[in-house]
């Protein structure tokens, strides 16, 4: 998060002038509907609920094409605004890829962007190299790739590469291949080219992934949940008064108290405090589930928001957690009504709710957020998220058992932080040059560099120590440590958290919230996969302006790292 000085916010206030005015920005004409007002929820939203467009794998192996294009303004609407947003297919959520433990992924991405002109990348890079001290040159905005976030699976050549960059009006052959016991779970794929990512899944350029249970092995309650699935990706698709995204100034926190005034400036207008966007599910804004008394469904919960921290909650009902990224916890973890489930970006969650038995209509929130817990450090209000109604007919469903469950934790009762010997280290820093003019966006006090490289080995097991810090006390209007979201690539680690009966347990995640100054451990070992990845803040407008690193395992012995 950034808090930031007077004499920064005045340069800002500056550069995002300057840019507003340029050609590049300021193409198109502002649309009434498009206007940072209230959205009528009552007019635009409480449409029935509808998951993605699911593709399927056959024989082992899913064949498919991934276009990269903006969205048509005439056909694409938000709340009535017509918006041209850079998307998977055009849509404002990804078809969900559906594939089993062993399958390969044949994905043919092709980036139908237009090239941009020298003028409009050198924008961009001033969009950026104003606000941060860079160590490279980001990707231009209409470069890409596909990160498959959370999975298990090589990180080099064609597979889950995210250093490679995929210019517009280009094609590129992805081939991805899953273990035959990897973890059976909810992940999500979306773009990932430094420089560019934060602008593009903040238009929305995400989707669902799913390696799907096997009926031999899963509990019958469990496959009957299944069966009407709802698959939540939550966005926060930010766009301008002309219906568009291009400022990746635009992403940044805005004022932590969006009022008229405050949000009157350049600088802080279309952020998305000041926006006043609602958080939308597939594209949708407030959608309503039915259900039927007692019916159990199971419900992905996908936070792909660039930063939104989301306290997810249904009023008067339980949330029976049963995975957290993706990973079975081989029982039933139930938060009881008003406990909400917590999304951090890149967090997914798998509940199963089982609804009332008395009939009406329940509000989905994300309730509210304190400065202490959120992402922004401002006060978040409520925000309707969706409204599951219940009708009368009934259709009384048992909830999978703990003993059932148990069978299903991909890593049975391992506890690697008793096997764990070498350390590795991690500080994010956001802080502030003495003149209040630029932020530096560091892990362990560099900025990212493709030739930086921390190595690790193969089979190896680590203790992570992460934290956040600040800048020292001498520096004018000093940047106390902030929050920030620990994301890394390929192979999963255990953290230890309260459970819902206040004892602590170990659970497996790729993706925790860290709260400076304080220190947090997570346990990883690095199996299977050699080759370079990244580890990073997945606050993505963090990770475009340098908080990324890049981790390389190799298959040599090397000293333990302190």
């Amino acid at each position: 998060m950034q808090i930031l000085s007077k004499k920064y916010l005045q340069n800002l206030l500056i550069v995002s002038t300057l840019l507003l005015g340029s050609s590049f920005a300021s193409a198109g004409k502002n649309h009434p509907s498009c206007a940072y007002e209230p959205i009528d929820i009552e007019k635009y939203g409480k449409q029935p609920f509808q998951n993605p467009p699911d593709r399927h794998a056959q024989n082992g192996r899913l064949e498919t094409v991934l276009s990269v294009q903006y969205t048509d303004p005439k056909t694409t609407s938000i709340a009535g605004c017509g918006v041209k947003l850079r998307t998977y297919e055009g849509k404002l959520v990804g078809p969900t890829l559906r594939v089993k433990q062993g399958d390969i992924v044949n994905l043919l991405l092709k980036n139908r962007l237009p090239k941009e002109s020298p003028d409009e990348i050198q924008a961009q890079f001033d969009q950026e190299n104003q606000n941060a001290y860079l160590d490279t040159i980001p990707a231009s905005f209409n470069t890409t790739n596909v990160h498959f976030h959370g999975l298990h699976v090589s990180p080099t050549g064609n597979s889950d590469n995210v250093l490679l960059a995929i210019s517009p009006q280009s094609n590129f052959p992805y081939e991805v291949t899953l273990p035959k016991d990897h973890p059976i779970g909810s992940y999500w794929y979306h773009a990932h080219a430094h420089g560019s990512t934060s602008i593009q899944v903040g238009s929305g350029m995400a989707g669902a992934i799913v390696i799907e249970d096997n009926p031999s092995t899963t509990p019958k309650a469990l496959l009957a949940a299944n069966a009407n699935e709802k698959i939540f990706v939550l966005q926060t698709i930010l766009y301008n008064q002309k219906g568009e995204l291009n400022n990746i100034t635009s992403l940044f926190p805005g004022p932590s108290t969006p009022n008229p005034k405050d949000c009157s400036t350049a600088t802080n207008k279309d952020t998305w405090p000041c926006s006043q966007r609602r958080i939308t599910i597939n594209g949708q804004i407030v959608p309503i589930i039915t259900m039927k008394r007692g019916e159990v469904q199971r419900w992905r919960l996908i936070d792909t928001a660039f930063r939104e921290s989301i306290a997810f909650a249904v009023e008067k009902h339980d949330l029976h957690e049963i995975a957290l990224d993706g990973n079975y916890l081989g029982r039933i973890d139930t938060w009881k009504a008003g406990t909400p489930i917590d999304l951090q970006p890149g967090y997914r969650s798998d509940v199963l709710i089982k609804a009332s038995m008395k009939p009406g209509e329940y509000r989905i929130i994300d309730q509210p957020t304190s400065s202490l817990k959120s992402l922004r450090q401002a006060d978040e209000p409520e925000n309707l998220l969706a409204i599951l109604k219940v009708v009368d007919e009934t259709n009384d469903m048992a909830l999978p058992t703990n003993e059932e469950m148990a069978a299903l934790a991909p890593f049975g009762n391992l506890d690697l932080s008793k096997q764990a010997v070498g350390v590795q280290e991690v500080a994010f820093k956001l802080g502030q040059d003495m003149a209040g003019k630029k932020n530096y966006f560091q892990v362990n006090y560099r900025a990212f560099n493709p030739d930086h490289v921390r190595q690790l080995e193969l089979g190896a097991v680590d203790m992570w120590s992460l934290t956040t810090v600040g800048d020292p006390a001498a520096v004018p209007g000093a940047i106390p440590p902030l929050p920030h979201v620990f994301h890394i690539h390929v192979n999963p680690f255990q953290w230890q958290r309260i459970g819902p009966d206040g004892k602590p347990q170990m659970v497996w995640k790729d993706t925790l919230l860290v709260q400076g100054p304080a220190v947090t451990n997570v346990y990883t070992h690095y199996q299977t996969y050699t080759g370079k990845f990244v580890m990073h803040c997945h606050i993505l407008d963090h990770e475009d302006l340098g908080m990324m690193e890049i981790e390389e395992v190799i298959n040599t012995p090397i000293a333990h790292s302190h």
